[in-house]
This record gives structure tokens, C-alpha cells and sequence, in this order.
């Protein structure tokens, strides 16, 4: 009898796994990510093995189902049971069935499908240079994370195994969490530079005759140009060292527990609670230099132009009117700026460091007292270094003692920044808790399914077997439901309400197998 459910086991899970791998396939096939039949191949056999934890139960079910079915027509359960043999005897070997398998779907769900689910987004940035080259060449943009690159043609370095290439006239995009852009980047030509370490994909683009504009603090924008530059920072790609809580392990998944900072939510926020801390001690020590004889001076760092700025006060870096700017060039000659406002807004590095400051002055008076004077809407100075001001960087990166500094501080945006910090370490409780719930509540799946196709296949004998394994296949699918669902809303922090939803199917599906087998034991 099991002989008999194995094989046809074997057959409904192979075509099940092959069907559903090729559904995940589709998106990469329609958006052009999987560019030769090699790459669809791959995809393929990557996908089959996440999609195990679908196939297996609806496979194993079906088989039990259609196989007993078959048994119970021709009254072989019957003669059985009048020969002394037990409905419990009988059904022991579906029970072990049902065991190995469950015990099966739960490696595979913590331990083996994560892994292969982070080969699959591997696969996706592995062979960049055919990629952005293939996006190019359609004429449509390459879109990695926040980052989007778009130029009319590109030239491959064949000597380099392709691991340069020459872009040109591009354009460059950053954009934020709300689609809205943060950076974007003209140049007439760009060269790009692919580098592979430790398990991680990296781009480092130059850039020549480039204009390059930055959304700043208060949603002022900052325009540089240079005739060569680089990008600040390389465009990271997904590699297995930074993946999405779906491809880790329930190892690693724990492990993460203990070390927070690793999570991108909770190391995101970490950086966005140090930047405005250093932003704050930077502007305490600012306050104290002007203070002192009420002007301060800064100088830009390419070329040296100096800029001695007066005024009644300053708050929060702003300039209190009236102000005046004398600004000194390297020759010595000087003119005077009188802006009716002025501020500098501090420049940060991705990681939170003060870099620079950008004085941007609005209503400005050019040459005033001068023969030639005029008026300017915005002038903007970017790239300034203040005299005698070096700022002091938090470099602590545990997050626990970030939100012990923050603590002492009672300033409302750092307050603001540290509870998001600590909403973001609950949100990852919540997730971790979520996911390893819902692959346990998957792994039992099996089980019970294999239980309910058994004991229904011999109640109903006399009905078709599809109508049969009908009423085994809608309440699965409810409880698969039922499941996600219920997983999604622990990761909303709705653990109470999550987590019965999540057991809720199985439950279910445990209540109809125990009604059937009370029917099954008066026949």
C-alpha cells in the first residue's frame, strides 16, 4: 500500500514542482533579468527547491488520497478490517508517511529552501555586465535597490572578462523610500568598475563633464559640477551577506537576535540616529565659535575661497539678519554679500559623519558698495570646511550604546530618531518570530493533510476520487492561507492575532481529521 502512494507520490510532486518553479519564473522571464536559456535553466533548478514546501503536501495528499481511494473501491480495506486488522493497523503506514514527511519539509523550510532562496537573488546580480549591458542595449533603465542608471550605449571590456565597462551619456539616480529623487547625475561619459569580494558584488562609477544634483537638508537641492568625478560610494549589490529575512536560516535567524546591527531595518536606523547626533554636536560646537566674536569663517575645499560671515546671531545653523558675507579669493581681492537670509546646512557621509557644510544664502546683494552691484535669488557655496571647527564624530556602532547616548540627550529629533531605532529592533523580533512560526506551521502541513486524503478516501469510496481529494485539497489551501497571512501579521507586530491566525488552518485540519476518523471507526 505505501509502495503504491510512493510512486504515485513521486510523479504528482515532480510535475507539481516543475509547474510551480516555472510561475516563479515568469517575473525575472517578463521584466528581461534572465537573458539566455542558461539563465532561465538556472533559475529553474534554483526555484524548484523552495518551491518543495508547496508541492510536497498537495503531492502527498493527492497521492494518499487517489491510491486508498482506489484500495477502498475494490472493498480491500473492508476485507482487511474482517480479517482482524485495525483502521489504526491500516493506516499506520499513511501516519509514517506523514511524519517523514513533515519531518522533511521542516529542514527544508528552516534550513535548506532559505539558503536556495538567497541563490536565487544571487542569480539575479551574478553576471552584472550582461545585465546593465542588456538593459541598455533595450534601452531601458537598470534598477538595483535605490539606485537607477540609464545611458544610450555601453562598451564592454572583453580584456577584463567584461568586469569594466564604458557607459555613454548617462544619467544616475538615487531616490528615496517615497520614489522621490535624493540624487540624480548627468554625465557624457561614465566608466564603471565591477569588483567581487568575499561573496559581494560592488559597482565604483567615474564620471567625466558631470553635473551632479543633491537634495539636501529641508529639501534644498545642491548643484555640483566637475569635469571628472566618481560616485561617493560604490552601488552595493544583494549578495548573500545582505539578504532579506526570507533567505536566512533559522540559525541565522537566531543568531541575528543577538546581533541587531546586522539587520538592514535596525543598522538603517542605527546610521540615521548617529547622523543626527553628530549633526546636533556639530551645530553645539558651530553656536560656540560664533559666539565667541559673533562671525565665523569658512573656506571651500576645491580652490580655497575664504567667506567671513557676520551676523546678529545663529540658531540651529541658521543666520539671524542683518548678515554680511566677505568673501576672499586666493588672490586676495575681496568683495562683499549681503544675503537677506543665510544658513549652513551640514553635509554627512552615508554612515552619518559630518563631512562638510553648505553655506546656501537666499536674496543675496553681490559687490555690495560696488560699481556692478546685483541682485541674486540663491547662491549656494558647497563643500566648505569651517576654521576651527573639527567635527567630533560619534564612532560607536552598537546600537544599544547609541540609545544610551541618546537618552541623555533631550533634544525632540534625536528622541524621534532613537524611537525609531528601537521600533526597528521589535520590528525585527517580530519578523524573525514570523518567519521561523510560519515554516513550522508549514512543516505540519503534511501530516495532517496525508491523515485527512486517508480517512477521506475510505469514508467516500462510492464518490469520484477528484471530488474526494476536492474535499482534502480546499481546506489545505485555506490553511496554507491562513498561514502566510497569519505569518505577515506577526511581522506587523500583531503577534497575539498573528500567531492564531497562522495555527488557525492547522488547527482545523486537525479537528476535520479527528471527525472523520470517529466516522471511519463505527464502519
Amino acid at each position: 500500500m505505501l509502495a503504491d502512494v510512493l510512486r504515485q507520490f513521486a510523479t504528482t510532486t515532480l510535475i507539481l514542482v516543475v509547474v510551480i518553479a516555472f510561475g516563479a519564473a515568469i517575473k525575472p522571464l517578463s521584466s528581461g533579468s534572465l537573458i539566455s536559456g542558461w539563465d532561465t535553466m538556472k533559475y529553474l533548478a534554483l526555484a524548484m527547491v523552495p518551491m518543495l514546501q508547496f508541492a510536497l503536501p498537495f503531492a502527498a495528499a493527492f497521492a494518499v488520497t487517489i491510491s486508498l481511494h482506489r484500495m477502498a473501491q475494490d472493498n480491500e480495506f473492508v476485507a482487511m478490517s474482517v480479517s482482524g486488522q485495525s483502521y489504526l493497523r491500516l493506516l499506520a503506514p499513511m501516519c509514517v508517511f506523514g511524519i517523514t514527511l513533515t519531518i522533511t519539509v521542516a529542514i527544508l523550510t528552516q534550513s535548506i529552501i532559505p539558503t536556495f532562496i538567497g541563490r536565487m537573488a544571487d542569480a539575479m546580480t551574478s553576471d552584472l555586465p550582461r545585465l546593465l549591458a542588456n538593459s541598455i542595449k533595450q534601452h531601458t533603465p537598470f534598477v538595483q535597490g535605490d539606485l537607477i542608471i540609464w545611458a544610450e550605449d555601453i562598451y564592454l571590456d572583453s580584456k577584463s572578462d567584461d568586469e569594466r565597462m564604458a557607459l555613454d551619456h548617462v544619467a544616475v539616480a538615487k531616490i528615496d523610500e517615497n520614489s522621490r529623487a535624493k540624487m540624480y547625475l548627468t554625465a557624457s561619459a561614465a566608466l564603471v568598475d565591477v569588483q567581487r569580494m568575499n561573496n559581494q558584488t560592488s559597482m565604483y562609477v567615474g564620471t567625466r563633464d558631470a553635473t551632479q544634483w543633491t537634495r539636501g537638508e529641508g529639501n534644498a537641492g545642491i548643484l555640483r559640477g566637475a569635469r571628472e568625478g566618481r560616485l561617493t560610494h560604490a552601488i552595493e549589490l544583494q549578495s548573500m551577506s545582505n539578504r532579506r529575512p526570507s533567505s536566512l536560516t533559522r540559525s541565522e535567524l537566531l543568531h541575528l537576535r543577538t546581533e541587531p546591527d546586522k539587520y538592514p531595518r535596525v543598522a538603517n536606523a542605527a546610521i540615521d540616529l548617529r547622523s543626527v547626533m553628530n549633526r546636533l554636536n556639530f551645530l553645539e560646537v558651530l553656536h560656540q565659535k560664533f559666539n565667541e566674536t559673533n562671525s565665523i569663517t569658512c573656506v571651500t575645499l576645491p580652490g580655497g575661497r575664504k567667506f567671513v560671515i557676520q551676523a546678529k546671531a545663529m540658531r540651529n545653523g541658521t543666520f539671524v539678519p542683518p548678515i554680511t558675507v566677505e568673501s576672499i579669493r586666493g588672490t586676495g581681492d575681496s568683495s562683499i554679500l549681503v544675503p537677506n537670509s543665510a544658513k549652513f546646512i551640514v553635509d554627512q557621509l552615508e554612515n552619518g559623519d559630518v563631512d562638510s557644510v553648505t553655506l546656501q544664502m537666499n536674496d543675496v546683494v553681490v559687490g555690495f558698495g560696488e560699481v556692478g552691484e546685483n541682485v541674486r535669488g540663491e547662491l549656494v557655496v558647497p563643500s566648505c570646511r569651517v576654521d576651527q571647527v573639527t567635527p567630533e564624530n560619534i564612532d560607536e556602532e552598537d546600537y544599544r550604546n547609541l540609545l544610551l547616548i541618546a537618552d541623555q540627550i533631550t533634544n525632540k529629533t534625536v528622541q524621534r530618531a532613537s524611537a525609531r531605532l528601537k521600533a526597528s529592533v521589535v520590528a525585527m523580533h517580530s519578523t524573525i518570530s514570523g518567519r521561523i512560526g510560519q515554516r513550522w506551521a508549514v512543516s505540519f502541513l503534511p501530516l495532517l493533510v496525508i491523515l485527512l486524503g486517508s480517512l477521506l478516501a475510505i469514508r467516500f469510496a462510492n464518490e469520484m476520487p477528484l471530488s474526494v481529494y476536492a474535499k482534502v485539497f480546499v481546506p489545505a489551501v485555506i490553511a496554507l492561507l491562513l498561514i502566510f497571512s497569519g505569518g505577515q501579521m506577526v511581522r506587523d507586530e500583531r503577534d497575539l492575532s498573528g500567531f492564531l491566525v497562522m495555527w488557525s488552518g492547522n488547527v482545523g485540519l486537525l479537528a476535520l481529521v479527528l471527525f472523520h476518523w470517529s466516522k471511519v471507526r463505527l464502519t
